[in-house]
């Protein structure tokens, strides 16, 4: 398949699922309201920080060992181990909430199944893209979401809509979805010690996965505990849920490049060339569609959510700013895994994380949402500095020993 080609049906993949998830969401916050629409995002927020043990780093190694495997002997076994290590997960998390006094357990239970079978769903992606397969992990993707999607709808209007029915009908659309997988994708699972090397480089994967998901959705769990109410909890999950729409659109790109930019990691002389290119190509998008969010945000979430949630304008603007170093930031993030620093980008993360914690509890209590949304900014800006000297550094390291 040309470039062109993957290109194609990954975006048109990409744009369709983006299109349901935020029709999805657009019409959960006008059933549900601000404050309801806040307690979901809060749950599905805390559900999502879990799914990264469900994942355990094996999304990001399967893509990566099927193009161009640097742990041989693994790499026929890797979908299997994924699985058997995301249901061991996923039956431990619900167990333990079981256990604890929360206030909302069963929904959390709840959330944390259906991200589960979520990620099930990822790893046969992983599997499809790293073969190659890209017109047929764009048909998968769109299966997946369509169906849950179907499910979803299926339960709120034939039930009173609330959070448990909308994880309810997340639940039975995945599950169906699985068993219509494409047939290279054997749903089976497999318990096997790994070596110390493949054990160290999922351990990066889950540590840039947990730090990168953090700092991306912490401000909202931060923001219910010291943020003023629930209300504002819901107009800033509007406004990031329209920034991940955004992200989500982008991703393909960075997705098929990662195959390219990963045959190209050995000659340093075509690799930083071509990093600086995409890198630039990149701002295009952004400086277009900033300007453009700013002069119609009102009417956006206006349309979108409805009147309640218009005095997320200013909000939402702020929000735009973080867009364009997070675009920059997926080209960066795919050459540093794509020349295996997987352990000096774990680390970067974290310190991201830990400098958007940081930033949160000084300015949301001051601040609020806008407070929370200056932190985003800050902490794109950080990662993309410290990614693109990493891999400077990387480069004048190669140039030294030739």
């Amino acid at each position: 398949m040309t470039l062109a080609k993957s290109f194609s049906t990954q975006w048109l993949a990409s744009a369709y699922v983006a299109t349901i998830s935020i029709i999805l969401t657009f019409l959960f916050a006008r059933l549900l309201g601000p404050k309801i629409f806040g307690i979901y995002n809060y749950l599905l927020t805390l559900a999502s920080l879990f799914a990264i043990l469900q994942d355990g780093g094996f999304r990001t190694l399967i893509f990566r060992e099927l193009t161009l495997p640097t742990f041989q002997e693994t790499r026929g076994s890797l979908v299997p181990l994924s699985i058997g290590h995301s249901l061991l997960v996923t039956l431990a998390g619900a167990l333990i909430i079981f256990m604890l006094p929360l206030k909302d357990s069963f929904l959390l239970i709840l959330a944390i199944f259906s991200f589960g079978l979520v990620t099930i769903t990822t790893f046969f992606s992983s599997q499809l893209k790293g073969e190659g397969m890209f017109a047929a992990e764009a048909q998968w993707r769109v299966l997946t979401r369509s169906i849950g999607a179907l499910s979803v709808l299926v339960f709120i209007f034939n039930f009173t809509p609330s959070i448990q029915i909308i994880l309810v009908g997340t639940i039975v659309g995945y599950s169906i979805a699985l068993f219509l997988r494409p047939a290279s994708c054997k749903l089976k699972f497999l318990f096997k010690k790994l070596r110390p090397n493949v054990y160290k480089s999922l351990g990066s994967l889950l540590i840039i996965d947990i730090a990168t998901l953090i700092y991306f959705k912490i401000d909202i769990v931060m923001l219910r505990h010291l943020g003023s109410g629930l209300e504002e909890v819901g107009f800033y999950s509007a406004g990031s849920r329209l920034l991940e729409g955004l992200i989500f659109l982008h991703l393909p790109f960075a997705t098929v490049l990662f195959r390219e930019i990963r045959m190209r990691a050995n000659h340093p002389s075509r690799f930083i060339p071509y990093i600086l290119k995409l890198f630039f190509f990149s701002t295009i998008s952004p400086i277009v569609i900033i300007p453009t969010g700013w002069f119609f945000s009102k009417e956006i979430l206006q349309l979108c959510y409805g009147e309640s949630f218009m005095e997320a304008s200013p909000l939402f603007n702020l929000l735009l700013i973080s867009f364009l170093f997070m675009v920059l930031n997926l080209v960066l993030t795919q050459a540093t895994l794509a020349i295996n620093r997987e352990n000096f980008y774990a680390k970067i993360t974290c310190v991201a994380a830990l400098a958007n914690i940081g930033l949160n509890f000084y300015l949301i209590p001051a601040m609020g949402t806008k407070g929370a949304a200056i932190g985003t900014i800050i902490t794109e800006g950080i990662l993309m500095i410290l990614i693109g000297a990493g891999i400077f550094l990387w480069h004048r390291k190669l140039d030294s020993k030739q």
